[in-house]
């Protein structure tokens, strides 16, 4: 199969871009176009949805993405896979510093990705209701977490030295993000709290 030339093209760092093509060529049988490719990107668009496959500069993660190109909707492979093949989720982290693990390493998403996600890649309105509302309750935790996360840690600092008063103020303020052991905990202070304020 012979691919459209493209500017900035080429076979990028470790042929990353010539196994992106060979992986992913079932994508073109689909409809899709390559509309963007770099050394280490290549985009596939179809008239609805997006691919991206790319190869972290300095990480050298191999990653996926895939999304509706009139909304905007992005989703990574590893929220791809927890919604539609949580058994694949271990082929979301990939990293590959040498050829062979990164043809390889691309041949296997390419293959869980077409296995499992046809709907999706058809633009299937439905699909993609499916997968936001499966990914949601992960990206509204991983939100919390990262706003309040350092606040429970020292919470969690507080409990471990016994010093319960101080832990009661941070978990109080982390309380949106605080799991169900910290929760308990968080119980626990209150109930203490009223118990020493009731003497």
């Amino acid at each position: 199969m012979s691919f459209p030339v493209i500017p900035g093209g080429g076979a990028g760092r470790l042929g990353f871009v010539d196994f992106v093509l060979e992986a992913f060529a079932f994508l073109l049988r689909l409809g899709f176009v390559i509309a963007r490719r770099e050394g280490t990107f290549v985009r596939f668009e179809s008239d609805v949805v997006f691919i991206n496959v790319y190869h972290g500069r300095s990480s050298y993660h191999v990653g996926l993405e895939v999304g509706r190109i009139r909304d905007g909707a992005m989703y990574s492979l590893h929220e791809l896979l927890r919604a539609v093949a949580p058994g694949d989720i271990d082929r979301a982290r990939y990293q590959a510093t040498g050829p062979e693990v990164l043809a390889r390493c691309l041949a296997s998403i390419a293959e869980t990705v077409e296995k499992n996600c046809g709907a999706l890649l058809a633009g299937d309105p439905a699909a993609f209701e499916r997968l936001r509302s499966a990914v949601s309750p992960l990206r509204q935790a991983a939100t919390l977490q990262a706003q309040f996360g350092a606040i429970i840690d020292r919470g969690d600092r507080a409990w471990d030295s016994k010093d319960f008063n101080q832990a009661a103020t941070l978990y109080e303020k982390g309380a949106p993000a605080l799991d169900e052991t910290r929760m308990r905990r968080l119980a626990y202070l209150r109930k203490r709290k009223e118990t020493e304020s009731g003497k």
